[in-house]
């Protein structure tokens, strides 16, 4: 260890210590515990997005890096960072995998309700960056027709690969949602998706929702989904984290607490590109990398009868739905389950890293990244 530096760190980000502990002082917290008293003698703060960097947490205190182990920066008041000189560290696209697969699994789990054939359906992606784009390749690897929908990358690559908003939300079978929360810029996504958007999708539609919880109108998506034009509804961010709406939990098909990027895999990858950017930062010759490992997981052995059924044995989401409508029974301790359920989140792996002998066509490993 290297006592030059005092790390303040959320004590429930898996693996913390393994990764870190080697570079300072490390002092592990609960992540809704931190605040001004304990960042004040740190010269580096490491975070999930439950804790709100800002002045009020750092002002007067000697942290000169962050680092925020989420692709997301909506809790990071990243002008007043650069207003003070504190250098910024995130893991863009380190879950992009990890939420791809929450989708597919979504997607599974739809499939063995309705009888409706997921691969058949056109599915539409808001958001084309880390996470969307990524989905957008497995998908038409696996023969769905893809909709994408990113205005940012339209204007800069061309619309030609690119679909209106409104014309997706119309043609689209399925919508899926990835991108960022902002409310300022060329392209705000606050409420992005409306009351007038939702109204206008095709009937029996499915809606799948991982980005953050301000994109879409809830009020909006549970209407449509009680009145039917909704056929599935999945909602993993929610607008009131982190205590969500009684009635949104209920009509959702599957809900779940703001997990999708949670596989254990996402998660070293993720803290792996911080401890990078810290190294460098701290101008640190070493080994970038702390090898973790993490057990194969073992999937029975035998021909599934469809793909479908071989995700579920991948990701049985139900699991995390059947956890999260416990966590969230009590309105009083809704709050507190919302976060006990993140940080004691159970270790899930990616579709690659299970040792399975399913029997399943070419076609199927290459869009679930199999081996």
């Amino acid at each position: 260890m290297n006592p030059t530096y005092t790390i303040v760190a959320d004590q429930h980000i898996p693996f913390i210590s393994d990764i870190f502990s080697d570079l300072g002082k490390l002092i592990l917290i609960p992540g809704q515990s931190i605040g001004p008293e304990t960042v004040e003698n740190a010269d580096i703060l490491i975070v999930r997005s439950i804790s709100k960097v800002n002045r009020h947490l750092l002002e007067g205190s000697r942290v000169t890096f962050v680092g925020s182990a989420t692709a997301g920066l909506d809790h990071i008041d990243r002008g007043y960072l650069l207003e003070n000189d504190i250098t910024l560290a995130h893991a863009p696209g380190a879950n992009a995998l990890s939420v791809v697969e929450y989708v597919f699994a979504c997607l599974a789990q739809f499939e063995l309700e309705t009888g409706s054939s997921f691969v058949e359906k056109t599915i539409g992606i808001v958001g084309a960056g880390n996470v969307g784009a990524l989905l957008g390749r497995r998908c038409r690897a696996l023969g769905m027709n893809v909709l994408l929908c990113d205005p940012p990358r339209a204007e800069q690559e061309g619309s030609g690969s690119f679909v209106e908003l409104p014309f997706l939300v119309e043609t689209a079978d399925i919508i899926s949602i990835h991108t960022p929360l902002t409310a300022s810029g060329r392209h705000p996504t606050t409420n992005l998706l409306n009351q007038n958007l939702i109204d206008r999708m095709k009937p029996k539609s499915w809606f799948i929702h991982t980005a953050r919880g301000g994109v879409c109108d809830e009020g909006a998506l549970v209407n449509a989904k009680k009145l039917g034009n909704i056929e599935r509804l999945a909602l993993d961010v929610w607008e009131n984290e982190p205590t969500p709406n009684s009635e949104s939990i209920a009509v959702a098909d599957v809900a779940t607490g703001h997990i999708a990027g949670y596989s254990i895999d996402a998660k070293i990858r993720g803290l792996d590109m911080i401890r990078a950017s810290l190294m460098h930062y701290l101008g640190i010759v070493g080994p970038e990398n702390i090898p973790v490992h993490v057990a194969d997981t073992s999937a029975p052995s035998w021909v599934p009868d469809s793909l479908a059924q071989s995700i579920r044995q991948l990701y049985p989401i139900l699991e995390d739905d059947h956890r999260f409508r416990k966590a969230m029974q009590s309105k009083a301790e809704r709050a507190k389950n919302f976060h006990a359920y993140r940080a004691e989140y159970p270790v899930r792996r990616r579709f690659g890293a299970h040792s399975t002998n399913l029997t399943i066509p070419p076609v199927w490993k290459e869009g679930l990244g199999l081996p």
